[in-house]
């Protein structure tokens, strides 16, 4: 600490300045206290002002739904003393409650009334109930709550199955994956229900799958539907598959009776996957491949294969060649 910082130190326990102090101290004193007295006055006189009050809805009607957003907050015009504003200022109340049914007379619950305009003067000694007893109600706006609802509807909808499967090696769906159920009941506005196709699925992610698995799925929320069904069974039958290959003979179509038709090679090889549990039920007789005499190309010598009919409880068929030669003999 230096020389001039004492000197600093002393100035301010100089007398002088004591005395100069004490008497912004006692100026200052006043002044607070006259700021106080002023404050009281002015709580205790009446004021009219505005304040905005939070309000919730209950009690709607039973097979209706709301089509349209109702006003959150009221504004509430007001009359009270200084300190009764203060206090409500200073604390927390709960939102004002609109049962709607309550206030409407059962208009709409009872008739196929689907719009209704609700006079908000009408509920001022209800809104007054809920505040303070000392606060008086003149006024609350908007001065008119208006009303529209949506005569409710039942629907069937068939559910739609989202899924994000990986199987481990040489396995795959064995079969059609089962919904149980496999369409539900919604209940919601007819603009609504409409609109919609069919009821979505939560995506069903599962990896390394290799055995038959079931799961319960929610389904995707939809604003303003309700679902009879809460929850869908799904049942993913899961099977080891294998390759095989069958040689099947060719069917000449449309050939004329005059003429004899070679084939090389007389035989295509079919490859095919097949669960294991179906491997010894399939035969050649259930291949049907052919090939057109009355789409060959006579200057060229080769014919496309068509595939005509295959197994059902087999898949990724692929047969080679796809093309054969030809050679046209006449008959004796």
């Amino acid at each position: 600490m230096t020389l001039s910082d004492f000197r600093k130190i002393k100035d301010v326990f100089d007398r002088e300045n004591i005395k100069s102090n004490r008497k912004l101290v006692i100026y200052m004193f006043f002044v607070g206290l006259a700021t106080i007295f002023w404050f009281l006055n002015a709580l205790s006189k009446e004021y009219t002002t505005t304040v905005n009050y939070p309000v919730s809805y209950s009690d709607f009607p039973s097979k209706k739904i709301l089509s349209n957003e109702l006003p959150s907050r009221l504004r509430l015009t007001v009359r009270a003393y200084g300190f009764d504003l203060l206090r409500y200022k200073l604390s927390f109340f709960q939102s004002i409650n609109f049962p709607v049914n309550e206030y409407t007379n059962n208009r709409l619950e009872k008739s196929d009334e689907n719009i209704i305009r609700f006079s908000t003067n009408r509920m001022t000694s209800a809104v007054a109930a809920q505040l303070s007893s000392a606060i008086s109600v003149t006024h609350i706006s908007p001065d008119t709550i208006n009303f529209q609802f949506s005569s409710l509807i039942e629907k069937k909808l068939p559910v739609h199955f989202n899924s994000n499967l990986k199987f481990e090696p040489q396995f795959r769906l064995g079969g059609d994956v089962m919904l149980k159920p496999d369409s539900i009941w919604v209940i919601g506005a007819q603009s609504i229900v409409d609109s919609i196709k069919q009821i979505e699925t939560e995506t069903l992610e599962l990896k390394k799958l290799n055995e038959s698995t079931k799961k319960k799925l929610n389904f995707v929320k939809i604003e303003g539907l309700k679902f009879v069904e809460k929850k869908v069974e799904v049942e993913l039958p899961v099977e080891q598959f294998t390759e095989a290959q069958k040689q099947v003979g060719l069917k000449i179509l449309n050939l004329p009776d005059s003429v004899y038709m070679r084939l090389f090679p007389h035989q295509v090889k079919v490859s095919y996957l097949v669960g294991l549990k179906d491997y010894e039920t399939i035969s050649e007789e259930q291949f049907e491949l052919e090939i057109d005499y009355g789409s060959i190309d006579l200057e060229n010598n080769k014919v496309k294969v068509n595939l005509k009919n295959s197994p059902l409880n087999i898949s990724n068929v692929s047969f080679y060649p796809e093309e054969v030669v030809y050679l046209i003999e006449k008959r004796n």
